[in-house]
């Protein structure tokens, strides 16, 4: 047994013994009392019937399974989905129109968060995640004197004692915990086929440039520091961050194309999703074609100076979708990182067939379209 699956058995044991500490069940009542991702204690009338999500809506939908998903979800952050998430959003809505009638509660981010509209729908319990939570603080008082449950989950700070936490805890509150465990069972099966495989590599480093490709070719977009993201995802697929310096540390934004070309990575990934605001940006997804999505790549390799870059020179040019970090769907981002940096080690990776798997598994609409690719 490798020294990371030892680690994901403590870690499910402490999250075992701090549910059997930590959350009280009085049957009598139906309350539970759990311990949440801020290490606040939180009390909940069960059965959770209604919901309010502010946040990791591709984390409660796998989580809650069964024939509609979104049965009890009352209310949410509708702008996080459809903006942000255009293609995700789009794939739902054609299986479930009925998430097209779910009321939107606004985005804390934008300012237009309304406490009282979530106050008027009753919900058993509101999620959240800690940006939002802290940002939103004189609304979050708003809903705990309205005597409504504020649980707060973690799926950015990108470790795997939060992920399984953040997972397990979802469950409980569900009523899902069984579903919770085989989720998490089969996503560090899933980053096992990488650490494994990685503790026994000792040849150089490569360097990595990441950009997200939402302003397309024509604007730097933001890269990531160390423990950000894809920062997070560079270092654990062991390879150096040509931006971490020049972003800083748990930041992210863009670095001038000067301090690229000085740079000269050996390995270059551009995000992308669908950001149907700007007409080249990169695209990748549930209704991304393989065509399209090239093209977009290869435009990128066209800036100033760029011909003359080790990567560009080498065709280690990559595309991942921007969606796939800090979520339960990272695992396929860690899996295609590792194929771009160590492409002859991880030649037998499948990213794309795991990915699928996980849909058929655990996810109510089909796999399709393109999530990572290369030149």
């Amino acid at each position: 047994m490798s020294t990371k699956l030892v680690f994901y058995a403590l870690v499910v044991m402490g999250t075992l013994l701090a549910t059997a500490d930590g959350v009280a069940d009085d049957q009598s009542n139906g309350t539970i009392t759990i311990t949440d991702l801020l290490g606040r204690t939180v009390s909940i009338d069960l059965p959770v019937e209604r919901v309010v999500l502010t946040f990791y809506f591709e984390e409660y939908v796998p989580i809650e399974g069964g024939v509609d998903p979104f049965e009890r979800i009352v209310g949410w952050t509708r702008d996080y989905w459809e903006g942000r998430r255009q293609w995700t959003w789009e794939t739902y809505e054609s299986a479930f129109p009925e998430i097209d009638d779910i009321p939107d509660v606004g985005y804390i981010n934008k300012g237009t968060f309304n406490p009282e509209k979530v106050i008027s729908l009753h919900p058993d319990v509101v999620i959240t995640y800690p940006s939002d939570f802290e940002t939103a603080k004189e609304d979050v008082a708003k809903l705990e004197k309205a005597g409504i449950p504020i649980v707060v989950v973690d799926y950015h700070s990108e470790t795997l004692e939060a992920y399984n936490q953040s997972t397990m805890l979802l469950g409980k509150i569900l009523g899902r915990e069984e579903k919770a465990q085989e989720i998490m069972d089969f996503y560090w099966e899933q980053v096992e086929k990488v650490t494994t495989k990685l503790e026994d590599l000792h040849e150089p480093k490569p360097t990595v440039y990441v950009e997200c490709g939402n302003m397309g070719p024509s604007e730097y977009s933001n890269s990531y520091g160390k423990g950000n993201m894809w920062g997070e995802l560079i270092e654990k697929c062991r390879g150096i961050n040509i931006a971490e310096e020049a972003v800083g540390a748990g930041k992210n934004a863009p670095i001038s194309p000067e301090y690229l070309l000085k740079q000269n990575p050996d390995v270059i990934i551009i995000t992308g999703s669908y950001w149907p605001a700007v007409n080249d940006s990169m695209r990748l997804g549930y209704c991304a074609q393989l065509n399209d999505s090239r093209e977009r790549l290869e435009a990128f390799t066209k800036r100033p100076g760029w011909n003359d870059l080790n990567a560009v020179k080498n065709g280690r040019v990559y595309a991942i979708d921007h969606g796939l970090s800090r979520s339960l769907h990272s695992f396929v981002a860690l899996q295609a990182m590792a194929k771009c940096l160590y492409p002859e080690e991880f030649e037998d990776l499948d990213p794309a067939e795991n990915y699928k798997e996980f849909h058929e598994k655990f996810l109510p609409v089909e796999y399709s379209g393109l999530w990572t690719i290369t030149l």
